[in-house]
């Protein structure tokens, strides 16, 4: 199915001329990036610039270890990404039986250690149109995880067929709203279609509009999290305007990152929960603590967990929540200055229909600086309300919408989902171990999975930062049985 098609080959009526590589900053998150200035000459031979993302480039945004991991990946690329395949791709999704395409260079986009559930290629596709110069452009690839564990596990949540669904159908129609108010932004990235016979989802390549990735160990400041926290109510109020039009269109949506249908990833939730608490008897008595909180809740942890994904209640908020909001399945765009100036949201395998506390627990406590983190969860929980009510009154949304009190109290009811999103996410999303940093890794029960899960923990910046969490868990009652 084809969607939101971008015109890869539009005509380009120039010549060739000279090409000059250059650097620039975008921003003090975005590391070095690179760019082309081609001098050009149109019909009439009048000399001309045009500045273009360098598409060879794929480090982008990458910490300078995670460049090297990425230069040296040796990992071998499936053969079917060939040359052949893009041909009859492209021709199909422009509906232009004259593409030839004449070389294809595919590698991974992201190191080791970078994506758990998926395989993401980057493929540099040269081709050409009848009586039109020799194009090159860029394309993401996302398949499932390529281990069998890893296929097995997931496949439980079907996160694969989820987010191949979600490109499909529910983000022509989110995007569609958006821009029916008069929204600018692209919100998500552009999919040129879904290849359901190679479970692939091939997605124009955003680095090429300027889009990069931040660092995930640095935690975002102000700005960008409040960025973050309105792309989120963009997404949320959509949802509720499609469950008026659509009231069975989030129905599938059932299998959030806890949930009762699926038990696959309870072992990983819990040695992950075991090793921290294993950790903090290691510490000064002072803190045993609050390892003997976590001792006793143990038999309790994951039951509270998914409660917060029952929908138990018809009169709280229910909207589409992605699932996995975090730093990595955000980026962004900057001015000249190094502004922000746009973003878009990726990655929806653990989408699901629940409270949007789901989605805010999880982001403000694994993205945000530790300043914010530690300090300022009512006032961004306050800015969130806010933009959700601004774009549910420009959706004209039907819903009996709750007071700032109300929308508090449900967040506070969904709560606990801060203490997992602290204790299994974060030091996962704070490592900086590549060696054993896969999913077999995670899931497994094993010595290697034992002691990958010790490691993290041990990451100084992970300890400064539950430190500061644990006494505010315990003084609003989380680390205790909530029933």
């Amino acid at each position: 199915m084809r969607l939101g098609l971008h015109d890869v080959g539009k005509a380009i009526n120039v010549i060739l001329y000279v090409t000059r590589i250059y650097k620039t900053r975008q921003s003090p998150n975005a590391r070095t990036c690179y760019h082309v200035t081609t001098e050009m000459e149109n019909s009439s031979g009048i000399g001309r610039k045009k500045r273009t993302d360098l598409t060879l480039v794929s480090l982008i945004g990458m910490p300078e270890e995670k460049q090297l991991r990425l230069s040296e990946d040796s990992r071998a690329t499936p053969e079917w990404i060939n040359p052949e395949y893009f041909k009859g791709l492209l021709q199909k999704c422009t509906n232009d039986l004259t593409i030839e395409v004449q070389a294809v260079r595919v590698k991974y986009a992201l190191p080791k250690g970078e994506n758990f559930a998926s395989v993401i290629y980057r493929a540099q596709v040269v081709y050409r149109r009848s009586g039109e110069p020799v194009t090159t452009c860029s394309y993401i690839l996302k398949g499932l995880a390529e281990s069998p564990v890893a296929r097995e596990k997931l496949g439980e949540y079907d996160v694969h067929g989820k987010e191949m669904d979600v490109y499909q159908l529910v983000i022509p129609e989110l995007m569609h709203l958006m821009k029916s108010v008069g929204e600018i932004s692209e919100l998500y990235p552009d999919a040129l279609c879904v290849d359901r016979s190679h479970e692939m989802i091939i997605l124009n390549d955003v680095l090429q509009k300027g889009f990069v990735m931040v660092d995930r160990t640095k935690g975002l400041d102000a700005v960008h999290t409040k960025m973050s926290l309105k792309a989120m109510a963009k997404l949320h109020a959509g949802s509720l305007k499609l469950v008026e039009r659509f009231p069975t269109i989030f129905d599938r949506y059932t299998t959030g990152m806890m949930n009762r249908k699926t038990d696959a990833f309870h072992l990983f939730f819990q040695s992950t929960y075991d090793a921290l608490t294993d950790e903090i008897y290691s510490w000064n008595p002072e803190w045993h603590y609050y390892a003997n909180k976590l001792t006793k809740l143990r038999p309790h942890y994951l039951e509270q967990g998914m409660t917060v994904f029952d929908n138990d209640s018809a009169d709280e908020l229910r909207v589409f929540v992605h699932g996995d909001f975090w730093v990595n399945n955000l980026m962004f765009k900057y001015d000249a200055k190094g502004i922000p100036i746009d973003m878009l949201v990726l990655d929806f395998q653990y989408c699901c229909y629940g409270s949007p506390a789901i989605d805010l627990c999880y982001f403000f406590f694994t993205s945000s600086c530790d300043e914010i983190r530690q300090n300022s969860f009512d006032e961004y929980m306050q800015y969130y309300y806010c933009q959700l009510a601004k774009y549910v009154k420009k959706l004209n949304c039907s819903i009996r919408f709750p007071t700032l009190h109300q929308f508090q109290q449900q967040i506070m009811k969904k709560m606990f989902y801060s203490v997992h999103s602290s204790i299994v996410a974060l030091p996962l999303h704070l490592n900086v171990l590549a060696e054993d940093a896969d999913l077999e890794t995670l899931l497994a029960g094993d010595e290697r999975s034992r002691r990958f899960k010790r490691a993290i923990m041990t990451n100084v910046n992970y300890q400064k930062i539950i430190k500061g969490l644990l006494p505010t868990f315990d003084r609003k009652g989380l680390l205790d049985k909530l029933d």
